[in-house]
């Protein structure tokens, strides 16, 4: 190889890597831009969620029911939401209470702790599907809602 195919091969070597770095560094920026901050509360899937609770246990207390939750936005907890849970009787809303939940945004899912157990839903668009566990992580309901907004 003459020394000119040898500049012409280390300057084409050159302008590879320069591009590949350009664009990777393009891409970074791109997807920092247009990346929401974890906290801003777009995602949150807020408003009201109707559906059925299905019992797994069968042999129980527990009862299937007809829901209702309403998510709203904690302002001094970004990530956070607050879900009054209703079932509903006679076609009317019961309160049965209100927990205070995490949701992740990156993976959809929303986790409610509380005294008697764990619930933890996936939310894909209108849709929002979960469980609840007693704390001895046995499965107790089966939730699937859809929002009414």
């Amino acid at each position: 190889m003459t020394t000119s195919m040898r500049m012409v091969h280390w300057a084409v070597l050159l302008a590879a890597a320069i591009v590949a770095v350009s664009l990777a560094y393009a891409g970074q920026n791109s997807s920092a831009s247009n990346a929401k901050p974890a906290d801003s509360g777009d995602s949150l899937p807020l408003g009201d969620w109707r559906g059925d609770s299905i019992c797994v246990v069968r042999e129980s207390a527990c009862h299937d029911e007809k829901s209702l939750y309403h998510v709203a936005r904690l302002p001094d907890k970004p990530g956070w939401v607050s879900i009054r849970l209703d079932k509903i009787v006679d076609g009317k809303p019961v309160t049965m209470g209100a927990e205070e939940c995490r949701y992740d945004a990156e993976k959809r899912s929303l986790t409610c702790e509380f005294a008697r157990g764990l619930m933890q839903f996936t939310v894909a668009g209108s849709k929002m599907e979960g469980t609840m566990l007693l704390t001895d992580k046995t499965m107790w309901r089966k939730i699937n809602l859809k929002n009414d907004e």
